[in-house]
């Protein structure tokens, strides 16, 4: 016990503590230490002082002392062991577990059983009893609590100095040798009790206590700093249109930290990493719908977009025509198309080509118009001989040519002939005529040389249906087209006025909505029905049009890379490095983990059965807790900055 002078230093030290509890214990310990020193005082006035033991009974009480030290000190740290079970159990078993009253009861659990077990070893005589206060004030700096309790800082200090009555009581009277002699003594058994403290401690998950801190006006960081790959992946992630929250390992990449996240999202105590996965997951399928938004995209499924685009360049190509038509009726009124033209070049084309007019139906076709206009007439051997014509004539020669098909030797022999003839034709006529060609050069280049554009215009021969059907036009034109080719697409729409643009808008809207669609594909739903983005059809799907350049081409730069940057993070989340170790099912791990405890607390305490499962009961509470909070510090993408 104190003395009523430490009491008073300390009430004067934590006066800002008055009307505490705290602060009136100590001050009725102040007030009962006082009235016992005023009693001690009076007393030692009435009765003489204590005969010193003589030197048998110094060595009887040395006897006592070792008996009391050694079994007295063991058997009473087994009945501290046996007193907590007990406590324990008996707070389990009534409800009252984690009450500041529960803890109480099992300090007073474990004092009680220390004593009952160390009480056969306390020293008889006054010597005996003198000797153990003494060593029992050397040996309470030495030796640490046996059993920490679950509680306070302060009420584990006071319970365990209340199990150890034999090293907390104040030596009244003491020499020299026995101070010596039990400091040896205590150094001799201090590693063993320190080895039993640790077990126990080990055994009921506690934590061991912290060593003292110099202060040295230092700060210590919070967590290990965040590294630079995190920080990318976080500022990715929170760049999004909808901003994404990364768990610590999605951030980190880290395979320990992975590997929890991604077992304890399937445990118990998982909820919140299972809710941040389905709101990762809502996130991603939100980021989808705010690409669409930026792209203005209006219409919602492909028919509707392809008959949008098929529109434009359909109403673009009639105004292209309208032009052309009059451009040349211009030049005929002023008598420009009157100029006789020779069309020896492309005559001679025709007849050194015409053996593949079963492959290119545009020979067959352009030969036929020759001889019906007079630009050719046969020889005796079928071969075309050139006559002169009218240009007006001739460029209804050219009009065959721009029928010629699509693919492979029918599209190449009819832009041939469309080169040679306007070479052959290059500056004749009048000013008239001339723009009236540009004109219709300027037609063609832009709705009829390019098949990109000009199958979509276009029906199926001797039939009113389209070549390209509405639906299909976004597969033909975005996902089977080359970048050359979108380019191209892109730069016509773009230059029909405000339906052209809005047609290329909804192509735009129409990539999105693909790469969304791929990577919800699959059949798994969230907790919400809500689809599941699948990390490996996104990247497939943003791959093949990101290797060559078509991501770009489409999207435009700035939302492309949100594309990429959206890609990026689902896999953060979703995904871990290869050799991650993850227990799948988590049954075994459970399994051998309660097996290997349950041993381990019966093997140690040698406790029966309920007591025994109150401590593994404490244990999966303890280790509960822990858990819950790692699982929230993995909420946080970084660890948090020590200011």
């Amino acid at each position: 016990m104190a003395s009523a002078d430490e009491y008073a230093a300390w009430i004067v030290q934590n006066s800002a503590k008055r009307g505490t509890p705290e602060f009136d214990t100590v001050a009725q310990a102040y007030q009962l230490a006082k009235s016992e020193e005023t009693t001690a005082v009076t007393q030692q006035q009435i009765v003489r002082p204590p005969q010193e033991p003589s030197i048998g009974q110094q060595l009887i009480g040395a006897g006592e002392t070792a008996i009391a030290l050694i079994p007295g000190s063991v058997a009473g740290a087994l009945g501290t062991v046996a007193g907590t079970g007990v406590g324990l159990a008996q707070q389990i078993l009534s409800g009252q577990f984690g009450t500041p009253e529960a803890a109480n009861a099992v300090e007073q659990a474990a004092a009680k059983g220390a004593q009952a077990f160390s009480a056969p070893f306390q020293p008889r005589t006054q010597a005996g009893q003198e000797q153990v206060r003494a060593v029992g004030q050397v040996l309470s700096n030495v030796l640490p609590p046996v059993l920490p309790v679950i509680a306070s800082p302060g009420m584990a200090l006071q319970a365990a100095r209340t199990a150890t009555p034999i090293m907390q009581a104040t030596a009244q009277r003491g020499t020299a040798a026995a101070q010596q002699a039990a400091m040896a003594t205590g150094q001799a058994i201090a590693r063993p009790v320190q080895a039993a403290t640790t077990a126990v401690r080990e055994t009921l998950g506690m934590e061991a206590p912290a060593a003292p801190v110099m202060a040295t006006g230092a700060r210590t960081a919070a967590g290990a700093a965040a590294t630079p790959e995190a920080l990318q992946r976080t500022t990715t992630a929170e760049g999004l249109p909808v901003p994404v929250t990364l768990t610590r390992g999605a951030a980190t990449r880290d395979a320990q930290q992975l590997a929890f996240e991604k077992e304890q999202i399937k445990s118990d105590l998982g909820g919140p990493l299972r809710q941040r996965a389905e709101e990762n997951n809502l996130q991603a399928l939100q980021n989808f719908d705010a690409l669409v938004d930026m792209t203005d995209a209006q219409l919602a499924d492909l028919s509707a977009t392809g008959g949008a685009v098929v529109k434009s360049l359909t109403e673009g190509l009639t105004a292209a025509k309208n032009r052309t038509r009059a451009a040349y009726k211009a030049a005929e009124n002023k008598g420009e198309l009157e100029e006789n033209v020779t069309l020896s070049s492309v005559v001679d084309y025709i007849n050194e080509n015409i053996p593949e007019g079963d492959l290119a139906p545009v020979l067959r076709a352009a030969r036929a118009k020759a001889l019906a206009i007079g630009a050719a007439i046969p020889d005796e051997f079928g071969n075309l001989v050139v006559q002169p014509i009218t240009l007006k004539q001739a460029e209804s020669l050219r009009q065959t040519f721009q029928r010629a098909g699509f693919e492979g030797a029918d599209q190449f022999h009819g832009g041939s002939l469309r080169r040679v003839f306007d070479a052959e034709t290059e500056g004749l006529g009048g000013d008239l005529y001339k723009k009236a060609r540009q004109t219709r050069i300027e037609q063609a280049r832009k709705f009829e040389n390019r098949a990109i554009v000009a199958r979509l215009i276009k029906n199926r021969k001797g039939m009113a249906d389209p070549m390209v059907a509405a639906d299909q036009v976004f597969r033909k034109s975005i996902l089977n087209a080359s970048p050359e080719e979108i380019t191209f697409l892109k730069r016509v729409l773009m230059t029909s006025g405000n339906d052209g643009q809005q047609a290329f808008k909804e192509l735009q809207g129409a990539t999105v909505r693909h790469l969304r669609d791929e990577a919800t594909k699959g059949m798994g739903m969230d907790s919400q029905d809500r689809p599941l983005v699948s990390p490996a059809k996104l990247h497939q799907s943003v791959q093949a049009l990101d290797a060559n350049g078509r991501l770009d081409v489409i999207l435009g730069r700035q939302n492309a890379q949100i594309v990429r940057d959206l890609d990026d993070v689902v896999r953060y989340v979703t995904t871990v490095p290869p050799g991650t170790l993850i227990n799948s099912s988590g049954t075994a791990g459970t399994l051998m983990a309660a097996i290997a405890e349950a041993g381990a607390t019966g093997a140690l305490t040698g406790l029966p059965l309920p007591v025994a499962s109150g401590l593994r009961q404490i244990v999966k509470m303890r280790r509960e807790g822990r858990t819950r909070a790692k699982i929230n510090e993995a909420l946080n993408a970084l660890p948090p900055v020590q200011p």
